[in-house]
């Protein structure tokens, strides 16, 4: 097989099982995939402080009380998100 075939069959398929954080279940881990384009600048510099980037893996620990902000753990640390964040934050469901 042509490895730009399979190269752009991997990407399309990739593209197909990326899901905004948004939908990682309570109790569910899976794998960032991308950081979007709607965190910039500061904001986006300190979520990858925090661990948040490509092929991190972060897990879904519970909600506040009125359902936002998210508590997520991310190499061993637990941060809170809110849901405009995590909507540009995509990742792979496992």
């Amino acid at each position: 097989m042509n490895l730009n075939l399979a190269l752009a069959k991997f990407k399309k398929r990739k593209e197909k099982i990326m899901a905004p954080l948004t939908t990682l279940k309570q109790g569910k881990t899976s794998t960032i995939s991308k950081i979007g384009e709607g965190i910039t600048g500061a904001e986006r510099r300190r979520l990858l402080d925090l661990g948040i980037y490509p092929g991190a893996t972060i897990s879904h620990r519970f909600n506040a009380a009125p359902g936002e902000p998210i508590a997520y753990e991310v190499l061993g640390s637990i941060i809170a998100l809110r849901k405009e964040q995590t909507e540009n934050i995509f990742m792979v469901e496992e």
